[in-house]
């Protein structure tokens, strides 16, 4: 089985602590305006995901973290408190403007804490209801790092950022994370509302837009590198994920209800 297609496996494990880490820090630094370059910010957030998903996954089940989702939120915020004091020992600027870091630290451990438990507790179901037979049963859950590609394009292709290798970093790993919440959107909203066409137009362009906007305002300080107004490039953005995201959701449906994932 490929283990990237099981999300409680090792490997998806530090995917999930990856993304989190490295998109949402970059995220936090936007928007609080923390001056950090971005290879220093990617080391970084590398550095605690991996460690962050070693503790949690090897100590997952003396940690009760199966029991449930809050279990592995609590793990997640503690072990991420522990690792802002560990990496201001080697990075003394976290300490400059500790409030913000440690509020950046404690929303994305939480989070990445409580995806291990939920993802584990997801696949476990999905196991027993398919007698742990085929890895075929997971069905669309097995195309769950989709998204991040379809954000990460979007953006890249609204934003047009490659005049600035700064840029163009951040523009990709936020698109990356809208991404997750145009999956997110796509999972849990009824399959009913993406087979029916009205619907599904009113979902893309209504979250698309929203999603787009707020996320634009990230790059507030970036404006002098734009081709155009900073709202329409986050507008288009957010739009193209939410296309690709619930149209690839539409179509893995129809394919899933036909027997055929």
């Amino acid at each position: 089985m490929n283990p990237f297609k099981k999300r409680s496996s090792w490997g998806s494990a530090f995917v999930t602590g990856l993304v989190g880490w490295l998109c949402f820090s970059f995220v936090g630094v936007l928007a609080f305006d923390i001056p950090i370059g971005s290879g220093q910010l990617i080391m970084l957030s590398v550095a605690i995901a991996v460690v962050q998903v070693l503790v949690l996954k090897s100590l997952f089940f003396p940690l009760q973290m199966q029991r449930g989702i809050a279990v592995g939120a609590i793990w997640g915020l503690l072990t991420a408190i522990g690792l802002y004091y560990l990496s201001a020992v080697w990075m003394p600027e976290l300490k400059e403007q500790q409030t913000y870091w440690l509020i950046i630290f404690a929303y994305i451990g939480a989070p990445v804490g409580a995806f291990l438990s939920y993802f584990y507790r997801d696949d476990q179901e999905i196991l027993k209801a398919s007698d742990n037979t085929v890895e075929e049963t997971f069905g669309r859950d097995a195309h769950w790092l989709e998204p991040f590609a379809f954000g990460a394009l979007a953006y890249l292709v609204a934003f047009l950022p490659f005049q600035s290798l700064d840029l163009s970093i951040k523009v990709l790993l936020i698109g990356a994370i809208v991404g997750v919440f145009a999956a997110g959107s796509s999972h849990f909203s009824p399959d009913a509302w993406k087979h029916n066409l009205v619907s599904l137009f009113l979902i893309i362009i209504g979250l698309g837009t929203l999603l787009g906007y707020l996320s634009a305002l990230l790059f507030r300080s970036y404006t002098h590198l734009l081709y155009g107004p900073l709202f329409t490039h986050g507008i288009i953005a957010g739009i193209l994920t939410l296309a690709m995201t619930f149209l690839r959701g539409r179509q893995l449906s129809i394919k899933e209800a036909k027997g055929q994932l």
